[in-house]
């Protein structure tokens, strides 16, 4: 089923999809995102006080699907021709996992700063899924 996440499951997490709603661990200060589940740092369970970041930051990882991605990305590959995949740093500390949008994927990659941006990723099950992609900033 290539990348599935249910309904229900998509639903409950459009805070964190819209928003980028991150969450700082009250025990040691780590960032994490989702703000959900255990702390990276220290493992305390469940111990976030959620927040909005800014959504700007710098790419550490990169990658350009295009071909071989899950079916719920045939339309875009189709579109688009090529996908860029992204682990963004936030500002704040949390790293975050998106596509790139606005740009050739091609272009750009590890180091460059981006901000995000809500876009359309994909539909599955009937319902348009939306969420924050990451376009390349101007500084």
């Amino acid at each position: 089923m290539g990348a599935y996440i249910s309904v229900p499951t998509w639903w409950r997490s459009l805070d964190s999809r819209y928003r980028l709603v991150v969450g700082e661990c009250q025990e040691c200060g780590a960032v994490k995102f989702p703000p959900e589940g255990a702390c990276v740092e220290c493992a305390a369970p469940d111990s976030f006080e959620e927040f909005e970041p800014e959504g700007t930051g710098e790419i550490v990882a990169h990658t350009v699907i295009e071909g071989g991605a899950p079916p719920e990305f045939t339309d875009l590959i189709d579109t688009e021709s090529a996908i860029g995949a992204v682990l963004v740093e936030l500002d704040e500390g949390a790293r975050v996992p998106g596509m790139l949008t606005d740009c050739d994927p091609h272009d750009f990659g590890r180091g460059d700063r981006v901000e995000a941006t809500v876009r359309r990723i994909y539909e599955q099950e009937g319902v348009v899924r939306y969420g924050a992609k990451f376009r390349p900033t101007e500084d």
